[in-house]
């Protein structure tokens, strides 16, 4: 019994068990099945009951009359060719109140027939012969032929194939309205309650919300106002605007939750929420423990007294370099000799730019062996464009102010995977070594085998003592440099760029009111930046 009613429950029209736990789209998913096949099946059986009532109005395919007489009128003129003549008479007035009829009854060239049959011969009907040979029809005998006109009935034929081609269309555009119907009933309707059960619910959390939506609505009726022949445009707009309103719901959610998640109380956090903003937080406090290690930070005072700057900026200026210089986008690593370059590299990775500690001798000797593992002969991946990759790095680093939102451990890796990132480099491009079956595709599978090298030859370096640079550093804080120069590293694959723009888009995206406020207060005063929001957003794990 199992078995046979799981295959009626395949069967169109039989209800599912949806279950407690079924979900409100398998629940619809079932709903419009059901619907469907059943609409369905009565359209094919209204129109396979629709088409036997064509044949009333034609010919009847048993109809055994025309052989009849022709065989009837064989007979009498063979047998008693006297009766021949009343016999054709008798032929005519059978057909007189029907659509087809016979027009002509004729001796074959190859007859037995007597003089008293041929007399009748050949018989003129009062009907005429059809003009279109697809309308004659001929019954033949062994001494007759006998001719019919179908003008009628052909023509009857094809009147009821376009009935019946209209009727056919006629239900195909009902029923299609009847789906369109149905579908919207089952699943739009659904859709728009849900839809408005979440900005209800959304505007009884957040009175905000309700500005907004009402914002939203205002815009839309003057687009609407403006733009009345473009419908389906505005159908669109109307659902974006749905859309772009819970996106923001879930922007104040998220933002909430942080705050919610801080262990101390910022005035400053709660100074643009209501009291149900409050509450709420208050709520979201108390049910749930703050998981989250409150930021540190670690940045790095530009005080000249600093005594590790002030020795970084000794070195520099004692290889004949000048702060204003490597401060700008006018260094040119290929101007400078080896000694300069070395300098300038100690200062890019320096503590001050990063807090991290190290020792400045196994900084050295781990710059000295970085610069000895770039092949010389390399006209573009050498050692000076390690330099300026990094002097970029260093660059960005602080013109975007990452020390208050990159942790130093973040700084140190970028700038150490700045250094590093092409070491080893054989002067052939990924797509070179895969199509060439390198070893170092064999090795790393294809994918990224220049950049997973890079990686690799990094942390064999640092794995021996005289060059680790990371050995002052605790467990964690290695783990996550060795994560940051990984990935750092593996994303100047080029077949990486498109993913890692799509990334930075969606992220200006997701904060671009905070991003366009931010540069408008940045222009007002560039002392200001960043602003307490930005660096929350932009501390956010996803975000970094």
């Amino acid at each position: 019994a199992t078995r046979v009613m799981n295959l009626l429950s395949f069967l169109p029209g039989v209800p599912k068990d949806q279950g407690a736990n079924a979900g409100l789209a398998k629940r619809i998913s079932a709903r419009l099945v059901s619907s469907l096949s059943m609409r369905v099946s009565g359209l094919i059986i209204l129109m396979v009951s629709i088409m036997p009532f064509r044949s009333m109005w034609t010919f009847p395919e048993t109809d055994w009359s025309l052989r009849s007489w022709a065989a009837r009128l064989e007979t009498i003129a063979t047998l008693h060719p006297e009766r021949l003549g009343r016999q054709l008479d008798r032929f005519g007035r059978f057909y007189t109140d029907l659509t087809y009829f016979p027009y002509k009854v004729e001796a074959k060239p190859d007859h037995n027939l007597s003089s008293d049959a041929l007399q009748w011969l050949p018989w003129p009907a009062e009907w005429t012969e059809p003009e279109r040979a697809a309308n004659r029809l001929r019954f033949e005998t062994a001494n007759l032929i006998c001719s019919f006109n179908f003008a009628g009935p052909n023509w009857m034929d094809a009147l009821m194939n376009v009935l019946l081609l209209v009727v056919v269309m006629v239900l195909m555009v009902g029923f299609s309205l009847v789906l369109s119907k149905s579908v919207s009933t089952i699943v739009l309707r659904p859709l728009e309650n849900l839809l408005l059960q979440v900005h209800q619910t959304a505007s009884m959390i957040f009175k905000s919300v309700t500005d907004m939506a009402t914002a939203m609505r205002n815009e839309d009726t003057l687009s609407e106002e403006s733009e009345d022949d473009e419908q389906n445009f505005d159908i669109a707009a109307a659902f974006k605007n749905e859309t772009i309103l819970l996106e923001r719901v879930v922007r104040k959610l998220a933002v909430m939750s942080e705050a919610s998640s801080r262990p101390g109380e910022d005035p400053e956090d709660k100074a643009g929420l209501d009291a149900d903003d409050v509450a709420l937080i208050n709520m979201f406090s108390r049910r749930q423990g703050s998981t989250d290690i409150a930021w540190e930070d670690d940045a790095i005072s530009d005080d000249a007294d600093d005594p590790i700057l002030k020795s970084q900026r000794e070195i520099v200026e004692s290889a004949g370099l000048s702060l204003d210089l490597l401060d700008s986008w006018n260094l040119n690593p290929l101007e400078l000799d080896k000694a300069r370059n070395h300098a300038a590299a100690m200062y890019f990775l320096g503590p001050h730019n990063h807090g991290m500690p190290f020792s400045g001798v196994e900084m050295g000797h781990f710059l000295e062996a970085t610069e000895n593992g770039y092949k010389k002969s390399n006209p573009y991946h050498n050692w000076f464009h390690a330099i300026d990759v990094t002097h970029g790095v260093y660059r960005l680093l602080q013109i975007c102010s990452a020390d208050h939102y990159l942790s130093g451990c973040d700084r140190f890796a970028l700038l150490v995977g700045a250094i590093s990132h092409d070491v080893g480099h054989p002067g052939f491009t990924n797509a070179f070594l895969i199509e060439t079956s390198h070893d170092l595709a064999l090795r790393y599978n294809d994918r990224s085998p220049l950049e997973n090298m890079h990686c690799s030859s990094l942390f064999e370096l640092v794995s021996a003592p005289k060059y680790n640079i990371f050995n002052l550093l605790s467990k964690d804080q290695r783990q996550e440099v060795r994560k940051v120069c990984v990935g750092a590293i593996l994303y100047t694959d080029n077949s990486q760029h498109f993913a890692m723009i799509k990334e930075v888009q969606m992220c200006c995206e997701v904060h671009s009111e905070l991003l366009d406020e931010s540069r408008a207060n940045f222009k007002m005063s560039a002392e200001s930046f960043p602003s307490k929001e930005t660096l929350e957003a932009m501390r956010a794990p996803e975000t970094r």
